[in-house]
């Protein structure tokens, strides 16, 4: 059975040492390694901790990082 992309890119991210946040819509992200909705002021401190994250889409599965750090909201 073939995973579906979402899964497939969850797979490959559980491998690194990278924190998998994931966008529903709302804006709405979520830190699935806390457990954690988190804001863009939270993943600007990870940012400054130099924290490795990566965010995905929770419906498509696209890497969305670099569109979410650059919301001037």
């Amino acid at each position: 059975m073939r995973g579906t992309l979402p899964n497939m890119a969850e797979k490959q991210i559980h491998q690194t040492d990278c924190v998998l946040i994931k966008s529903y819509a709302g804006r709405r992200l979520y830190d699935t390694v806390s457990s954690t909705y988190v804001s863009l002021d939270d993943l600007a401190n990870m940012v400054l901790n130099r924290e490795r994250f990566i965010v995905l889409d929770a419906q498509t599965g696209n890497d969305i990082t670099r569109e979410i750090l650059n919301r001037r909201d």
